[in-house]
C-alpha cells in the first residue's frame, strides 16, 4: 500500500474526460440553467473570499463542517459523509439534499482551489492497490473488472473515476472511503424475500461504471469530488457499525459496488465473523474474471435490469445489455446468492408492453418463476428531466403481464399500491403485507403459506450471530470513533 491523495487528483485523464463529456451532455435549457447557477455560485464565492480572506485551509474546513452540522439540524433521514467525519444530512427531499451539497461545495471551493495550486487535493489515508488489472506497455494499466476494459494511462482514471493509475500500478481510490452511508429498511433495496422487516446498513462510494442519464444517486455516482469529502472507514469496522445500530445485514449500494470490489470482499470477510449477511445492489456490469471473486462472498443481490433492448443500454446507460444478462445467469447457475431483479419503467423509453413481456419471458426461461421481479416508478432526475413520472397504471400493466407470463412474485415499487404484497402463488392468499418500504404483517409460518402450506422461496430470518462483540475493546473503540455519524 502507498500513501496518496484523494480521488480528485486522478480524474483528469483523457478517457475520463471523454466519458464524462458523453455522460454530461446537456440540452440548451440545461446549459442556461447551469450558467445561472454558476453566476450564483461565483457571487457566493466572491462573498466568501471577502469574509474568509487570510484564513488557513483548516479554518475553512471547519467552517464547511459547521455548515453541514447546521444542515443536519433540518435533516430528516439519511446522510452523506462530510470532511473530517462530519455528517452531511439529507433533507426532507432530494432537492434539499442537492441544495445542501451545492452550498457546501461553494464554501469549500476556495480552500480546494488554493490546495490545487500546491498539487494537493486532500490527503487520503492510503492508496490501496487494485485487483483485476494487468500492466501494459508505456506504463498503462488494463482494468478488466468490468466489461469496459479501460486501458488507463499514468495519472489517469478509468470511466468509473475511482480506479486510477499511479506509477504504472492501478489503485482503488474507493477503498475504505465511503461517500454515503445510511441505515435503510431492507425493502428499500428492494429485497422482499430476504430478511423482511429488518434494517440494513448501506454504504457507497463515488463513481460508477455506467453512465445512466436517469441516475437517482447522481450526486455521488457522477461526481469527481464527493470521494474527497468521504470518511475513512476500515473494512473490519463496517460490521461493528452495523451491529451497533441493530442491523443483521450490510448493503453495498448507492453507486455501483463492483467498482470497489476490493473493499466489498474485505467487508464481507469481516461480516462473516459475526454472522452478518451481505447484499449487492448492482447494475450487473462485471466480467467473469472478477465475478466469483466478489459474489462468492455475497448472500443476496438485487440486479437492476434497466431495459430489455440494446438500444436503451447503448443510448441511455452507455453500456451493453448482454453482460448484464450473463451476470444474472451466472448468479442463478453458479452461486447460492439470493437474487431479485428491478426494472425501472421510464415513459416512452422502456415501458412498451411488448418489451415488458419479452423481459418477463427471459426471466422465466433463464432464471425460473420464483425470482422476484420489481417494476418501479421513474421520476425525472439528472439528465432525463424531459420525461414524466411513471403512471401507476403502467406498473399495474407490467405486473399483470409478468404474472400472466408465469412469474410468481412480481412487485410494484415507488408508488402506494397493493403491488408490494407477497402473495402465495398456490392459493392467492397475502402472506406478507407491506406499505411502501414497511412490513405491516408477516403471516409466514415455517417459511410457508399459513393457508395452504406452499413453501415461499427466500431467506426469511437472520442466522444467530457468531458472537456478540459489544464487550470487546475493538467494538467499543469503533463505536466511539464513529459516534458522530448519528445514523
Amino acid at each position: 500500500m502507498a500513501k496518496g491523495f484523494g480521488v480528485g487528483q486522478w480524474q483528469s485523464g483523457e478517457r475520463g474526460e471523454e466519458a464524462e463529456a458523453e455522460i454530461l451532455r446537456r440540452s440548451s435549457s440545461d446549459r442556461l440553467r447551469m450558467t445561472a447557477e454558476k453566476k450564483r455560485q461565483d457571487s457566493s464565492l466572491a462573498a466568501l473570499a471577502r469574509n474568509d480572506r487570510g484564513k488557513p485551509h483548516a479554518s475553512l474546513a471547519r467552517d464547511v463542517g459547521q455548515h453541514r452540522r447546521d444542515a443536519c439540524a433540518t435533516g430528516t433521514k439519511g446522510c452523506t459523509l462530510g470532511a473530517e467525519g462530519e455528517v452531511w444530512r439529507q433533507g426532507a427531499s432530494r432537492w434539499a439534499k442537492r441544495r445542501i451539497i451545492a452550498e457546501g461545495r461553494a464554501r469549500i471551493e476556495p480552500a480546494v482551489s488554493a490546495m490545487q495550486d500546491l498539487h494537493i487535493v486532500q490527503r487520503a489515508e492510503e492508496l490501496h492497490e487494485a485487483r483485476w488489472w494487468e500492466p501494459e506497455p508505456g506504463g498503462k494499466a488494463h482494468c478488466y473488472l468490468c466489461p469496459r476494459h479501460c486501458h488507463i494511462g499514468e495519472g489517469q482514471s478509468g470511466f468509473c473515476f475511482i480506479r486510477a493509475n499511479r506509477g504504472g500500478k492501478l489503485y482503488s481510490l474507493g477503498y475504505a472511503s465511503p461517500a454515503a452511508i445510511q441505515i435503510d429498511p431492507i425493502e428499500k433495496k428492494p429485497l422482499n424475500h430476504f430478511l423482511p422487516g429488518t434494517k440494513i446498513l448501506s454504504l457507497g462510494t463515488a463513481g460508477c461504471n455506467m453512465g445512466c442519464f436517469f441516475c437517482q444517486n447522481w450526486d455521488i455516482s457522477k461526481s469527481k469530488h464527493d470521494q474527497v469529502h468521504s470518511t475513512h472507514l476500515p473494512a473490519e469496522e463496517v460490521p461493528l457499525l452495523a451491529m451497533q445500530h441493530g442491523c443483521p445485514s450490510l448493503a453495498f449500494t448507492y453507486n455501483e459496488p463492483t467498482i470497489w470490489g476490493e473493499y466489498v470482499i474485505d467487508i464481507c470477510a469481516a461480516a462473516r465473523e459475526y454472522g452478518l449477511k451481505t447484499v449487492m445492489v448492482t447494475n450487473g456490469y462485471v466480467t467473469y474474471e472478477a465475478f466469483h471473486d466478489i459474489y462468492d462472498h455475497i448472500d443476496a443481490a438485487n440486479v437492476d435490469l434497466k431495459a430489455f433492448t440494446e438500444s436503451f443500454y447503448g443510448k441511455i446507460t452507455l453500456t451493453h445489455l448482454q453482460p448484464v444478462l450473463d451476470t444474472l445467469v451466472w448468479l442463478k447457475q453458479e452461486t447460492n446468492v439470493w437474487v431479485e431483479i428491478t426494472n425501472l419503467l421510464i415513459p416512452t423509453l422502456n415501458d412498451d408492453p411488448k418489451q415488458i413481456r419479452e423481459l418477463s419471458e427471459w426471466v422465466l426461461k433463464h432464471l425460473g418463476p420464483e425470482v422476484p421481479l420489481h417494476f418501479t416508478a421513474f421520476h425525472p432526475d439528472f439528465k432525463l428531466r424531459d420525461k414524466p413520472n411513471t403512471p401507476p397504471e403502467t406498473l399495474h400493466m407490467a405486473r399483470e403481464i409478468a404474472r400472466e407470463v408465469g412469474l410468481h412474485y412480481v412487485y410494484e415499487g415507488n408508488i402506494w399500491s397493493d403491488g408490494g404484497n407477497t402473495l402465495c402463488p398456490s392459493c392467492g392468499q397475502t402472506v406478507i403485507r407491506r406499505s411502501w418500504h414497511k412490513v405491516l404483517e408477516n403471516r409466514l409460518k415455517h417459511e410457508a403459506c399459513p393457508n395452504c402450506g406452499h413453501q415461499i422461496p427466500g431467506h426469511w430470518s437472520d442466522s444467530p450471530s457468531a458472537g456478540s462483540p459489544r464487550d470487546s475493546a475493538k467494538f467499543q473503540a469503533a463505536t466511539r470513533k464513529h459516534e458522530a455519524l448519528n445514523l
